[in-house]
């Protein structure tokens, strides 16, 4: 079987476009319409229904596809194996990153790796953990950090890195930050629903915390007076310690300060950091060394 049209077939159906994915191919659009069609001849059925930008797999398609992705899947696998039997180190590696902690955590433990796989070229790709299980599963990328609560993992596979609390940051300038603590490890327990007319700096809606803490919230019995939502959990520190509002924050972005005092909560409230793979995928040596280093890095934070 020509595994390169199982790779041009996958591409039309992720790209959603024959133009697109003849772009991401580098074959003219002429020769990869020619190729679907003498497919399609063979098959005896539509593998796509043709719309204008948005190509959808027919029911025919959906079963070529599903059985290409695995077959594609498969011949990665059996890469990595023989690499690794072969003791070769000249490969590739994609791995996930969120924003702000993926990177930094990247940059802290890339060194090392290269080191121990000279050979070896990363590719590090940043997306919100939504895209990035979904790019682990159909094999896109190798590694990916993830975090998130329990009922948010898929059936990917999980290794867990830390476990991470998650707290109520308050102006230091705030009535209600008396008996605060500026230390989130001697913080004291508070209700959230103490704080309903106060307001709050929240993360984006498509990040895995915005549901955590709606849920909190709805627990409280309030919805939250937003002041704007971010992206970025250093961002909402540093709008707290302006005095501008409250926030719930990840341990990690609990800096210690003058300026921001904290609480824990009844429920207590945690999120796993994990570095996500394909269940039933090979982990090869490379990946191996990788999740290692990164939970060196992980113990020296919480030290």
């Amino acid at each position: 079987m020509d595994l390169h049209l199982l790779e041009n077939i996958v591409c039309i159906a992720d790209e959603k476009s024959i133009t697109r994915a003849a772009e991401k191919r580098f074959v003219t659009q002429s020769a990869l319409n020619q190729q679907l069609q003498k497919l399609e001849e063979e098959l005896g059925a539509p593998l796509f229904i043709r719309s204008r930008g948005n190509w959808q797999p027919t029911e025919a398609g959906e079963a070529y596809l599903s059985a290409a992705r695995q077959m594609l899947l498969l011949r990665k696998d059996t890469y990595r194996r023989i690499a690794d039997v072969a003791e070769e180190s000249r490969r590739h590696l994609a791995v996930g990153l969120i924003p702000e902690r993926g990177v930094e955590m990247f940059t802290a433990v890339y060194p090392a790796f290269h080191r121990s796989f000279p050979q070896t070229r990363v590719e590090p790709v940043e997306c919100r953990v939504t895209e990035m299980q979904r790019m682990i599963s159909a094999g896109q990328l190798d590694l990916g950090l993830a975090t998130l609560a329990e009922h948010q993992r898929d059936g990917n596979l999980y290794h867990v890195m830390a476990e991470e609390e998650i707290l109520l940051a308050v102006p230091a300038v705030s009535p209600l930050a008396a008996g605060g603590s500026p230390d989130w490890r001697r913080a004291p327990e508070t209700e959230l629903g103490r704080f309903a007319e106060e307001s709050f700096v929240r993360i984006y809606q498509r990040s895995t915390l915005f549901s955590l803490t709606s849920a909190l919230f709805e627990a409280a019995g309030f919805t939250p007076k937003v002041l704007f939502s971010t992206a970025s959990n250093a961002s909402k520190y540093r709008i707290v310690a302006l005095g501008l509002g409250c926030a719930l924050l990840p341990a990690l972005y609990a800096l210690r300060g003058d300026d921001v005092v904290y609480f824990r909560l009844p429920q207590r409230p945690r999120w796993q950091v994990t570095l996500c793979s394909r269940r039933g995928g090979y982990l090869g040596r490379a990946e191996k060394r990788y999740i290692e280093l990164c939970r060196e890095y992980w113990r020296r934070l919480e030290a």
